[in-house]
């Protein structure tokens, strides 16, 4: 008795599982290419953050002054390569400022707490925030 179609379902089989495979490495892929994409959003965030909270104590320190909330937006421009074009990314920083006068001995002084929020414009389905705090005095 001869057996035929054995090398049918084989190949038909191979073709499946290559398949699979295919469709796991393009998945891996993109899964990489957004990781690296919220990567360089959440970089941009942290500095956005960092803007907002060397705004905040140049306010306390150099002009005495302490606004609740303060807002404003920062247009960064990622700079053009031959793959690219130029492109601006606008970044919201919320910075918050607390004051607290204190007292030590006889000296009195004010303590102030600032706090920025450094966040993207939501693009796509994703939204990157980053929050720094620092605390100065005067």
């Amino acid at each position: 008795m001869k057996q035929r179609g054995f090398s049918l379902v084989m190949a038909i089989f191979l073709i499946v599982v290559l398949g699979g495979i295919a469709v796991l490495v393009g998945r891996v892929s993109t899964m990489q290419h957004h990781s690296s994409a919220l990567d360089e959003e959440g970089a941009m965030a942290y500095q956005a953050a960092r803007t907002g909270i060397e705004w905040g104590v140049y306010q306390a320190i150099q002009n005495t002054s302490c606004a609740a909330l303060s807002q404003f937006t920062l247009p960064l421009t990622v700079p053009m390569t031959a793959t690219t074009p130029q492109s601006t990314v606008n970044y919201t920083v919320t910075v918050a400022c607390a004051l607290t006068p204190w007292t030590e001995g006889a000296t009195a002084f004010n303590v102030y707490q600032i706090t920025a929020t450094g966040a993207n414009a939501g693009v796509g389905n994703y939204r990157v925030e980053r929050r720094l705090t620092a605390t100065v005095s005067k």
